[in-house]
């Protein structure tokens, strides 16, 4: 697992674009304007990092299969690594957001208390109650992130942030209709 350093990625973002440029100097264009992306998504991956560690939470890249998960029990964040850096930077502010939706006060009954943590209820699991309250928190984790990213003057190209946002939010609704214990009605 690796940290994040600004230095680094900078660094692999221009490597990458030199080794396309060499390899077919009429891609030149289409290279630059990666680098570009990189260099802003790299920007903002280091405003998101200093956010979340100033909250006692770690980030953490590595190259599991979901695209980002939030582990409250580890406090920390891990982000597929293998994503291009735009995408870890848009599912970073999406496990941002269930940051932000976790720093409510425990104590005090909210919207999705019957989603995560699964472990609350146990009789809950699996029914279509708690997978319609999951379902909600993720639709508001990417659009906390969102927010989140406007605060902190990070620049997102909101056509892309949407493109991932639906791929994500299509895999939520297929897992929450797909369960083998299926309740066709609440």
């Amino acid at each position: 697992m690796a940290t994040f350093q600004r230095k680094d990625w900078e660094e692999r973002a221009w490597a990458r674009y030199e080794r396309q440029k060499s390899k077919d100097p009429a891609s030149e264009p289409k290279a630059r304007e990666r680098l570009d992306r990189d260099l802003n998504a790299v920007s903002g991956l280091n405003a998101i990092v200093g956010w979340i560690n100033h909250r006692g939470i770690k980030v953490e890249f590595t190259n599991g299969q979901a695209g980002g998960i939030y582990s409250t029990s580890e406090k920390t964040i891990y982000i597929n690594s293998t994503q291009t850096y735009e995408h870890q930077l848009f599912v970073l502010l999406h496990e941002s957001g269930h940051l932000l939706i976790g720093l409510t006060d425990p104590s005090k009954p909210h919207r999705f208390r019957l989603g995560y943590p699964s472990s609350h209820d146990p009789a809950l699991k699996g029914k279509f109650i708690h997978r319609c309250a999951i379902l909600e928190e993720e639709f508001e984790a990417w659009h906390r992130g969102h927010k989140l990213a406007k605060k902190l003057g990070i620049d997102i190209d909101e056509h892309r942030w949407s493109e991932l946002k639906s791929q994500f939010i299509k895999s939520y609704i297929k897992w929450s209709l797909r369960h083998e214990d299926f309740e066709s009605t609440p």
